[in-house]
C-alpha cells in the first residue's frame, strides 16, 4: 500500500508541476501582443457598447 501511495504520489507532483509550467507558459503568452489577439477576442471588444 505505501508503494502504490508513493507512485501516486509521485505522479500527481509530475502532474501538478507541468500544470505549473503551462500556467506560467501562457501567462508568459498572453503579454504578447500578437499571440493574445490570436488566442482572444476581448481586445476587439475593449471599449464598445453592446447596449
Amino acid at each position: 500500500m505505501i508503494k502504490l501511495s508513493d507512485e501516486v504520489s509521485a505522479v500527481l507532483k509530475k502532474i501538478i508541476i507541468s500544470l505549473l509550467i503551462l500556467l506560467v507558459c501562457s501567462q508568459a503568452a498572453l503579454q504578447n501582443d500578437t499571440i493574445r489577439h490570436w488566442l482572444t477576442g476581448v481586445d476587439r471588444w475593449e471599449g464598445i457598447s453592446l447596449k
